[in-house]
């Protein structure tokens, strides 16, 4: 019985993020939106499939888009192919980005490909450290933000400096674009003026636009069309993925639009927390950022569930260690359901969390 009464906790618990979704959640969504009469998808083909690359197209002001669904997929097929086009297997990449951290190396074990690392962990890299790369390269890749890197972005300076780099290196530019729809708010330009300088870009559905899943590849019509046998190659073609294209495009209709608030939201939770004693907040250039905070690591970690049980909310999933022994890190991410929690509360939190009080 206690058992299921905490499970019950975590479903009706406030996020700062995305409310827990459940089965019954995501039916009722699906069940009420304005897409439930089209005609099913199968294999990749339908209504929902071109009516959802076509949107995301126009929005990167790219001529052609793919539906994958998964983002990994997505962005091992934009590798492959562009290193094909150039008879070259070196990508450049940031040793901290997704591709290279989070994926099992599956560039290099599923597709043969060899990664030039380049940059800090805890930065992204530089157009100068881009110059300095001596060996000959298909794919220069920049995840906006570097979400490991605490969710950094490169500047417009930098990117147009890389831009020119890869022009001039016969090199294709490859953007994982992951949460580039929360970038837009630091760029102060729109989603086709950012992708304007990359060959490819990759966008993820079920972070900033909440839903159930999927991914879009984006670039010129020649290289997208090569990119679909190795959608296939790559177990893409689904039987059928409506629940996954009817909450992308849910999530277009009613999230997109709402993204800059959550940044802004970040940036004034940010502000507050930096006023504790014991807590660090850089200033989020998204909606996602890290926070920093003096303690064991041990400790801190214990004492979490007992303040969201406390508080009835939930921030974070867990603190990690930093170089410094006494200063331990944790990321926390401002969505939708950051309605319902006030930033005095997350203030409040943050301080017993810290032992500031």
């Amino acid at each position: 019985m206690l058992q299921c009464f905490h499970s019950f906790r975590l479903i009706i618990m406030r996020r700062l993020y995305y409310k827990l979704q459940t089965h019954k959640s995501w039916l009722s969504q699906m069940a009420n939106t304005t897409y439930l009469d089209e005609n099913r998808d199968i294999y990749s083909q339908g209504a929902l499939v071109q009516l959802l690359e076509q949107r995301v197209a126009k929005l990167l002001g790219k001529e052609q888009a793919l539906f994958f669904h998964k983002g990994i997929t997505a962005q091992l097929v934009a590798l492959k192919v562009a290193s094909e086009l150039k008879k070259c297997k070196n990508v450049i990449l940031h040793p901290n980005c997704h591709i290279a951290a989070n994926e099992q190396d599956a560039y290099q074990a599923l597709m043969g490909l060899r990664g030039i690392a380049l940059g800090e962990l805890s930065d992204p890299f530089t157009a100068n450290d881009v110059s300095a790369v001596t060996e000959e390269a298909s794919v220069l890749t920049v995840e906006l933000p570097l979400r490991n890197a605490g969710f950094k972005l490169t500047s417009s300076d930098e990117l147009s400096k890389m831009s020119q780099w890869v022009k001039q290196n016969n090199c294709h530019f490859h953007m994982d674009g992951a949460r580039l729809w929360e970038s837009t708010l630091f760029y102060q330009k729109s989603l086709a003026e950012i992708s304007d300088l990359f060959d490819s870009v990759y966008v993820s559905f079920y972070k900033g636009l909440g839903a159930i899943g999927g991914a879009v590849l984006a670039g010129n019509a020649d290289f997208i069309e090569k990119c679909k046998v190795w959608r296939s190659r790559m177990g893409g073609d689904l039987y059928t993925a409506f629940p996954q294209l009817i909450t992308a495009l849910n999530g277009l209709d009613t999230q997109l639009g709402k993204i800059h608030l959550w940044v802004e939201r970040a940036q004034e939770i940010a502000k507050a927390l930096d006023t504790i004693n014991k807590v660090t907040v850089k200033i989020p250039q998204t909606n996602g950022f890290l926070v920093y905070v003096e303690g064991d690591l041990n400790i801190l970690n214990s004492r979490i569930k007992p303040l969201n049980e406390k508080f009835d909310m939930s921030l974070l999933y867990q603190f990690k260690a930093t170089e410094c022994e006494s200063i331990q890190k944790a990321e926390m991410q401002v969505g939708p359901a950051s309605e319902n929690i006030s930033t005095q509360e997350i203030v409040d939190y943050f301080k017993l969390l810290s032992g500031s009080t």
